[in-house]
């Protein structure tokens, strides 16, 4: 009889070294907050040089974020937020399995 992905993932995933595991964890996080600013970037209209004018960070920094070669600092997690109007928080790992971490509102009046 034939495994499920589920199964057979999870074997491996059993089999992995706890190193492995955690790199797979924190990649899972830098992606899903690297797409959040990318969404709520674009959704306000605004380019990583909007974006970084907004911030006071560096445009580079803002690319490298959205690609998720690096993992923003709490200060400059605020920094994006108050930018984009957007609100971060900490969720519940159950709860995060099904929902994003920040949530971004569409912006008020015309896109520019």
């Amino acid at each position: 009889m034939a495994r499920s992905y589920e199964e057979a993932s999870a074997t491996r995933r059993a089999r992995l070294p706890v190193a492995t595991r955690t790199d797979g964890a924190v990649f899972c996080h830098t992606y899903r907050l690297a797409v959040q600013v990318i969404e709520c970037r674009e959704l306000r209209g605004l380019t990583q040089t909007d974006l970084a004018g907004k911030t006071g960070i560096d445009r580079g920094d803002i690319d490298r974020i959205e690609r998720g070669s690096i993992f923003p600092n709490e200060k400059t997690l605020v920094r994006l937020a108050d930018a984009l109007g957007a609100e971060w928080s900490l969720v519940d790992k159950q709860t995060a399995r099904v929902q994003l971490y920040g949530r971004c509102r569409a912006p008020e009046g015309p896109r520019k």
